[in-house]
């Protein structure tokens, strides 16, 4: 039985509505596939974009709280050079070079990691570490440097350090360090007039221990602890951000970051904050110092070539 042409048509529309529907929705669903695309890539670039943006500025206000910190308390003679901050995925790292100048000699002191998140959590790793011989003899890892110690005056200690016998066998060309512990509390202007014009004051310990008079274990490795630094000559001013030249100047740089302390150690003021001082030069200038009263402890650190 013949078709008619009515019945063929209609078969034939049909069929070509098929493949139009079939090609419209192959079109639409490409069309949806590049839109889902756009918007996925332009979201990713927003994350990433928002991303980079956030972390960078936390980055930024993290390096800023450290070297507000670092002007009061930081190990003597040591400078950090904040050089990278590495963005990860909601979160990042500060890597700093840390080194110590002797008498415009630089020594690599170690590195300093901080990762840190947008909620402001922080974790801080280090490359460097102590390796403590006996009472009075510290060493650094790696650089093998000997460690200033620090005595408090108010506290009894078994053994305190008097490293002059031992410089007295260094060679003439050497640079030098030495913490120097005092008897009691001074005023910086006090330590500053005390002391031989011949030695170098780099560093001034600041007193923020308690009255307690009795034994003390063992005496402060100098890491963190509260100072004034008075950089060396030449590289060391160089490389300073410090400003601080009064005890008044340290107090409020202190109060940025520890109002508390800040407020306690302005009350012990009048009686003197300086505990210490560290100071560099050769040899014959550090021994100096070897029969000044005022002097209860001595701690040779590092030591460097003059030439």
């Amino acid at each position: 039985m013949k078709k008619t042409n009515d019945e063929l048509d209609s078969i034939f529309d049909e069929k070509s509505l098929h493949r139009t529907l079939k090609k419209a929705k192959y079109r639409a669903i490409l069309r949806t596939v590049f839109i889902s695309a756009l918007v996925v890539s332009f979201v990713i670039g927003l994350f990433v974009k928002g991303n980079n943006y956030f972390i960078a500025s936390e980055g930024d206000k993290i390096t800023d709280q450290i070297i507000t910190k670092n002007q009061v308390r930081m190990s003597p003679n040591t400078y950090t050079n904040t050089d990278s901050i590495s963005i990860g995925v909601l979160k990042g790292t500060i890597k700093s070079e840390v080194f110590k100048v002797i008498e415009d000699k630089v020594i690599p002191w170690g590195t300093e990691e901080i990762t840190y998140d947008l909620l402001g959590n922080m974790n801080a790793s280090f490359s460097m570490s102590s390796t403590i011989v006996n009472d009075t003899t510290v060493y650094h890892i790696p650089n093998g440097q000997r460690e200033m110690l620090f005595y408090v005056p108010q506290y009894k200690y078994k053994v305190y350090a008097n490293d002059f016998d031992m410089i007295k066998d260094y060679p003439n060309d050497k640079y030098m360090e030495m913490a120097i512990s005092f008897n009691k509390n001074y005023t910086l202007k006090e330590v500053q007039k005390m002391l031989p014009t011949s030695v170098h004051q780099t560093w001034y310990w600041v007193d923020n221990y308690g009255k307690s008079t009795g034994y003390r274990n063992n005496p402060e490795n100098g890491q963190w602890l509260l100072g004034i630094s008075k950089p060396s000559p030449q590289l060391g001013a160089k490389l300073a951000t410090t400003k601080i030249k009064t005890e008044a100047d340290f107090l409020n740089e202190l109060q940025k970051t520890d109002p508390g302390e800040a407020k306690d150690l302005n009350n012990k003021q009048k009686n003197g904050l300086i505990i210490g001082v560290v100071v560099t030069g050769t040899k014959e200038e550090l021994l100096s110092l070897r029969n000044e009263p005022y002097v209860k402890a001595a701690s040779l650190g590092a030591v460097v070539d003059k030439y």
